[in-house]
C-alpha cells in the first residue's frame, strides 16, 4: 500500500529544505543554494507519480548560469511544466565576462522571486529598453509579477542601478528588495564608498519607512507595494567614525562584547567615513541633515526644490554589516581590472545541468559566440525513464 501523494509531497519538501546546500558558500554570488540531486534521487526512482512530485519540488528553485540554457530548455521541449508551473524562484548568474546577458523569461509564468548574481566587475546590471529611454535590469518578456528581488555581487550601487530596478517591467509589485554589495551609496558626496567604521556594529534596522538614502527613497517611491529593503555590506574597518560617535579622539568603548556598537543617533544611511569626519563636525549641518532624513516622506520641500518621497508601504529598512578577513580584503578589488577570458573554459549550469562552452583560444571568442555542446544532464534528470 503506497502513501498518499499529499504526504509524499510533504516528505519531499522536508528532504529538500532541510538538507544542506551543495555549496559551502551558498550566499556568495555564483553559488547555488540548492542541495545535491542525490538528496531526492532515490525517491524519484520509486514510481512515475513520485518522480513527478520530486521534479516539481526540485525545480521550484531553478539555478541557471546562462541565458543560452534558458533557450535550450525552451526549444528542447524538456519539462514544459518547469516554466509554466513549477519554477517560483529563479537564480540567475551573470557570467564573469564583458558581454551582458539578456534573460528571456517569457515562458516563466509563476516566478515571484528572482536572485541575480553579478560576477562581472566591468558591466552595469542594466540595459536600455528598445524604443524607450529607460534603463532596466536585463530581464525581458517577464510574464509574472515579481515580489522579491535579490541582487548581489560586484556592482556599484549608484542611483542608476536602483532606477533600473524600479523601471523593470514586471517589478511593479515588488515587496522586498535585498542587495549584497561591496560598497554603499553616500548621499553627501554622491559616490559609492566602502563602509569603514572603526568599531564593529552588526547592523541597523529602521521602521516606519525611514533609513534609505534620500536618492534611493525618491527613485523607489513609485513601487507602491515595496515593504522591505535589506542591504548587506562589509565593514572594512580602519575608519574614524562609528554609528554613535563622529569624534575620532573619543574614548568610546568599541569592544562589541561590552558596548552597544549599534547606537545610531545620526540615522546612518550610507554616509562615508570621510564625509562624516569632515561635515558632521559642523553641528548645525549635521542636525539639519539628520532632521531631513527623519522626515523623508512627510510634507515639505527641501533646499534642492524636490520633495523627499519614499515608497508608500515601506515599513522596514535594514543594514547588515559583515566582517572582511585579511585574505578577502586583499582580493576584493583586484578583480575590478579588465577581465581576461582568453585562457579560460567555462563550465556552465553546474546546478541543474552540465554543458561546456568552448573558446577559440587564439581568437579569444567570447561566451556568446561559443558553440553549445549539451553534456551529460545530471540533475535534469539522470534517469527520467522508470520501468
Amino acid at each position: 500500500m503506497s502513501l498518499p501523494l499529499e504526504l509524499v509531497r510533504e516528505i519531499i519538501h522536508l528532504l529538500l529544505f532541510s538538507a544542506p546546500p551543495q555549496s559551502s558558500t551558498p550566499e556568495k554570488p555564483g553559488y547555488s543554494t540548492k542541495p545535491t540531486w542525490g538528496t531526492v534521487n532515490a525517491l524519484s526512482l520509486t514510481s512515475q507519480n513520485y518522480r513527478a512530485l520530486v521534479l516539481e519540488a526540485w525545480f521550484r528553485t531553478l539555478f541557471i548560469e546562462s541565458p543560452e540554457d534558458l533557450s535550450f530548455l525552451r526549444h528542447s521541449g524538456w519539462f514544459p511544466e518547469l516554466r509554466s508551473k513549477w519554477t517560483r524562484h529563479l537564480h540567475c548568474v551573470q557570467p564573469y565576462n564583458n558581454i551582458l546577458s539578456f534573460w528571456n523569461l517569457s515562458s516563466f509564468l509563476r516566478v515571484s522571486s528572482i536572485r541575480l548574481d553579478w560576477l562581472s566587475p566591468n558591466l552595469f546590471p542594466f540595459m536600455t529598453l528598445p524604443h524607450a529611454d529607460l534603463d532596466t535590469l536585463p530581464f525581458t518578456h517577464l510574464s509574472s509579477m515579481v515580489e522579491h528581488f535579490d541582487l548581489r555581487g560586484r556592482i556599484w550601487p549608484d542611483p542608476g542601478v536602483i532606477q533600473a530596478i524600479a523601471d523593470t517591467p514586471g517589478f511593479g509589485h515588488l515587496k522586498t528588495l535585498k542587495m549584497v554589495q561591496d560598497t554603499v551609496w553616500c548621499g553627501l558626496c554622491n559616490t559609492c564608498c566602502l563602509v569603514q567604521f572603526k568599531d564593529r556594529p552588526t547592523g541597523v534596522v529602521y521602521e516606519g519607512g525611514l533609513g534609505l538614502p534620500i536618492h534611493y527613497a525618491r527613485i523607489l517611491a513609485p513601487l507602491e507595494y515595496l515593504e522591505e529593503v535589506v542591504t548587506i555590506i562589509p565593514n572594512h574597518g580602519l575608519g574614524f567614525t562609528t554609528l554613535g560617535s563622529t569624534d575620532p579622539d573619543s574614548n568610546t568603548d568599541t569592544n562589541p562584547e561590552t558596548s552597544n556598537t549599534n547606537l545610531n543617533p545620526n540615522s546612518w544611511s550610507g554616509e562615508c567615513d570621510t564625509c562624516m569626519v569632515m561635515m558632521y563636525d559642523d553641528d548645525a549641518f549635521r542636525e539639519k541633515w539628520v532632521a531631513r532624513k527623519r522626515r523623508v516622506g512627510l510634507a515639505g520641500g527641501n533646499d534642492d526644490g524636490q520633495k523627499d518621497v519614499r515608497p508608500p508601504k515601506l515599513r522596514r529598512v535594514e543594514y547588515r554589516f559583515t566582517t572582511v578577513d585579511n585574505g578577502e580584503e586583499e582580493k576584493r578589488f583586484e578583480d575590478y581590472e579588465d577581465v581576461d577570458t582568453s585562457d579560460r573554459l567555462a563550465t556552465q549550469w553546474e546546478g541543474d545541468a552540465t554543458c561546456l562552452w568552448p573558446f577559440d583560444l587564439e581568437n579569444n571568442t567570447p561566451f556568446s559566440q561559443g558553440i553549445r555542446h549539451p553534456g551529460v544532464v545530471h540533475q535534469f534528470i539522470q534517469q527520467w525513464e522508470v520501468n
